[in-house]
């Protein structure tokens, strides 16, 4: 067998391989052998026809089998003989079957980056102290105390911050129907039956707070101004007017804060409540420290780091991430069609981002293998028993699909960059 690359753009190869005269004849005399023991030939018995008869009649059958057997078989030896590791194929060409003749067919693929890494022990990284105040365990009981709150319909008086107001709204901008001026912002322009709370966290910005101070039956005109970085952005900067007519309002009622509550949030105290909170901040402030660390190093690894992406890998990344985008945009409550609304740009952020990811993994790879860094059985055993209950499946079935779909090997993957990345900041210049 022969083999040979060449170049075919970045991260890009084209292997020729070039199977051997005698290999070619000898797979076509085991297929013969196949095709006469299962064909049947008018005037013979099946099985009994003359070989010659056979290769004759089942030419074109034969020949495409036996590219069937040949390529696959000559491609998996190729690619282990020459040690090269594929990221993904994107054409292999059709070979032309010559009897007595060596058959050869072209793979063109995407390969790994070959880079070399910048000196990545002792990475600078500017420390920031992890402190939890009284107030932020506070602010945390008092939102324990809202979560178990409870909602009362309220009538007779204005509404006060922090009240549900109960709206019908219709809104323009520059006189005009503000769905038919941003198209984009389709499903904002117009609600029935809306709820707002009387607070600065509204969706539409502003509209809370005009609230305060209105009654069962009121109509008010609010203007609202989209900031810039509004969600959907070519709201961003504009000013829209609002017709609200206020048609419902509800208080909260927030529970008692004596013993029996605390049963309910099982702890015998209300020192032992603001120890868990205090404790369950400092784990957050903590890994949210660390977090920062490691986009610190990942930035600096980044920049110092020359090396491409293979394309197809950063494409598959790109679907990735838009997936999961639009699915973060739906659960926050945006809709189908604003979601398409604003797939463009979606669509940019993700190539950036996918881009990088691929580049950091490789990076990442690069390093455990540098410093040894693998991944043992158990590792991994517990690393899938962790995916599988967060996607509340069986371990073992789940285990038994990343088996089949060949994707063991980017589970251990996954655990040798989370080693990396605890190397790396093991080993940084912690100021």
């Amino acid at each position: 067998m022969k083999v040979s690359f060449k170049d075919a753009g970045v991260c890009r190869k084209t292997m020729t391989v070039e199977v051997p005269a005698d290999s070619v004849t000898e797979e076509r005399a085991e297929l013969l052998k196949v095709y006469t023991k299962g064909v049947s030939i008018p005037g013979f018995r099946k099985g009994k026809a003359p070989k010659h008869l056979v290769e004759k009649k089942f030419a074109k059958e034969m020949d495409a089998d036996l590219k069937d057997r040949l390529i696959p078989k000559f491609y998996h030896e190729a690619i282990q003989s020459e040690g090269i590791k594929v990221v993904s194929i994107l054409e292999v060409s059709e070979p032309t079957v010559e009897n007595g003749q060596p058959l050869s067919f072209d793979v063109t693929m995407d390969v790994p980056p070959e880079f070399k890494l910048p000196k990545y022990q002792g990475i600078s990284i500017k420390e920031e102290k992890v402190d939890v105040t009284d107030a932020q365990v506070q602010e945390t009981v008092d939102n324990i105390l809202r979560q178990h709150a409870t909602q009362e319909d309220v009538e007779g008086r204005p509404a006060k911050e922090k009240d549900m107001v109960q709206v019908s709204y219709e809104s323009t901008i520059d006189g005009e129907p503000l769905e038919t001026k941003v198209p984009e912002a389709r499903g904002m322009g117009q609600g029935k039956g809306y709820w707002i709370t009387c607070d600065d966290e509204s969706f539409l910005p502003g509209m809370g707070k005009a609230l305060i101070g209105t009654s069962i039956g009121d109509s008010k005109e609010v203007s609202v101004e989209f900031p810039e970085g509004f969600i959907v952005k070519e709201l961003s900067g504009l000013k829209a007017d609002f017709k609200v007519e206020v048609t419902g309002m509800r208080e909260s009622k927030l529970p008692e804060f004596d013993e029996e509550f605390l049963k309910k949030l099982h702890v015998e105290s209300e020192e032992e409540l603001r120890s868990n909170i205090r404790q369950h901040l400092t784990e957050a402030a903590e890994n949210k420290e660390k977090r920062r660390k490691e986009d610190v190093i990942c930035e600096f690894l980044l920049k110092k780091t020359k090396l491409d992406a293979p394309e197809t890998a950063v494409q598959q990344q790109t679907r990735n991430l838009m997936y999961e985008m639009a699915r973060m945009r739906m659960m926050q409550g945006m809709s189908q069609e604003q979601v398409k609304a604003q797939s463009d740009d979606m669509l940019e952020e993700a190539k950036v981002k996918g881009e990088e990811q691929v580049k950091l993994r490789y990076i990442m790879m690069a390093i455990a293998e540098a410093e040894n860094l693998t991944a043992s059985e158990e590792e991994i055993q517990e690393e899938i028993t962790k995916m599988a209950i967060q996607q509340q499946r069986d371990a073992s079935e789940f285990r038994k699909e990343l088996e089949k779909e060949d994707q063991m090997g980017d589970v251990a993957d996954q655990i040798r960059f989370g080693k990396a990345v605890e190397f790396l900041i093991e080993n940084a210049k912690i100021k």
